[in-house]
């Protein structure tokens, strides 16, 4: 029975189950609270998922476009947190991995660690946005007749995307905090040179990381 329910279940639901469990137990073990922080970030990039597969299901269902409307507004709002985990490096500068650079390093397991651990949650967070990427191109894009548009689309997105990020890391906003708009325009354009810097940044590392990860042939694995 438990077999048969697993070959049911999305693959990245599993793997995203097992990371946040191996967030929990590896932070415990560390005495880490990044370690275990991390295991959130991957619950709300599974959201992300979660939500394509259910406008892509919906659609299927003729569901009224208000509805599907309403599941893309959230999923386009928990976007960034796919991508967020990839910010999560900056943390490793609290970690020793050189006693005297660049050629005596510190061997300490523990640290590498939690860069093996960041790396396999930034890996599967943009796996898992990628993925719902996809899903939502063949489902809608054909329908829509919205395949001519679709670089000005996903650049749309990765430049929303890139703008969330920098709102989540250094304004410290979350997805919910859509309601709070007026003040997160107050702290938007504080550091406007930067802003405008880190959103470039990541809108190409977007884009890198869709070239390289999208794949119709099986996108639900």
């Amino acid at each position: 029975m438990v077999i048969k329910l697993l070959t049911r279940v999305d693959k990245l639901y599993i793997a995203s189950a097992l990371y946040v469990v191996l967030s929990l137990v590896l932070g415990a073990f560390l005495l880490n609270g990044l370690v275990i922080f991390l295991g959130w970030n991957m619950i709300l990039a599974t959201v992300v998922f979660a939500l394509a597969k259910l406008m892509k299901y919906q659609s299927h269902q003729n569901r009224h476009w208000i509805f599907l409307i309403l599941i893309f507004g959230l999923w386009v709002l928990f976007f960034p947190n796919t991508f967020y985990i990839l910010t999560d490096f900056i943390h490793l500068q609290v970690y020793d991995f050189f006693t005297d650079y660049p050629s005596i390093y510190t061997m300490q397991t523990d640290d590498w660690l939690v860069m093996g651990h960041i790396t396999v949650g930034a890996l599967l967070g943009l796996k898992l946005g990628i993925n719902s990427i996809v899903l939502l191109e063949d489902t809608f894009l054909s329908k829509l007749k919205l395949k001519p548009y679709k670089i000005i689309l996903l650049t749309s997105l990765f430049l929303l995307s890139s703008t969330g990020i920098y709102i989540g890391r250094f304004l410290r906003f979350n997805s919910w905090d859509f309601l709070r708009l007026f003040q997160i325009l107050a702290s938007l354009f504080e550091e406007f040179q930067f802003m405008v810097s880190f959103i470039l940044i990541f809108t190409v590392i977007h884009w890198v990381s869709y070239l390289l990860f999208a794949n119709r042939t099986n996108n639900v694995v």
